[in-house]
C-alpha cells in the first residue's frame, strides 16, 4: 500500500514537469479557480461595490477614491481594491451601518454578525457572492470608511 501511494505522489510530480517555458495553471483558491480578468475590469467591479456602499449610504465620497491593484501569488495575479471616506456625522453612524447591513442581509451577501470588540470600531464585513469584500468602519471622526477589495485574479498583464 506504501509503495502503491509512493507510485501516486511520484507520478503526481513528475507530470507537472516537463512543460517547457509555459506558465504552470492558476492554483484554485479555497473558494474555486482563480479567474481571469484584466486591471480594468477588475477596478470597474472594485468600483461597482464601492458605489453601491456609498449609495446605500445616502452618501457621496468625501474625497476621490483611493483605487490599487495588488500582487497575489505571482506577478499576473492581483487583486483590486478601493476605497474611501464618506460624511457621516458620528451619531448618525451606527444608523448607516445598520442601514448597510440590512441591505446587504436582504441581497443575501455573506454578512458577519456585529462584532462586540471595540477595538473593532463597528467594522461591517461583507462578502459578495463573487466573493468581493465590503468593509465599512467608523473612522472615528464624522465619517465612515469603505474599504473594497476583489479576490485574486489571473492577468496577462503583469504588476
Amino acid at each position: 500500500m506504501r509503495r502503491m501511494l509512493c507510485l501516486l505522489l511520484a507520478a503526481a510530480v513528475l507530470s507537472g514537469c516537463g512543460h517547457g517555458d509555459a506558465e504552470p495553471p492558476a492554483a484554485p483558491s479555497s473558494a474555486g479557480p482563480v479567474k481571469k480578468m484584466t486591471h480594468a475590469d477588475a477596478q470597474k467591479l472594485a468600483a461597482k461595490y464601492r458605489d453601491e456602499a456609498v449609495t446605500t449610504m445616502g452618501g457621496t465620497l468625501g474625497a476621490p477614491a483611493a483605487d490599487n491593484l495588488l500582487r497575489c501569488d505571482t506577478p499576473h495575479t492581483f487583486a483590486a481594491s478601493t476605497g474611501g471616506d464618506v460624511p457621516v456625522t458620528a451619531d448618525q453612524q451606527a444608523a448607516v451601518l445598520q442601514k448597510l447591513r440590512e441591505h446587504y442581509t436582504q441581497a443575501q451577501y455573506a454578512v458577519e454578525p456585529p462584532s462586540t470588540d471595540a477595538s473593532d470600531r463597528g467594522a461591517l464585513n461583507v462578502v459578495a457572492p463573487d466573493r468581493v469584500t465590503v468593509t465599512v468602519t467608523e473612522d472615528g471622526t464624522d465619517a465612515l470608511h469603505v474599504n473594497v477589495s476583489t479576490p485574486c485574479y489571473d492577468s496577462d498583464e503583469g504588476l
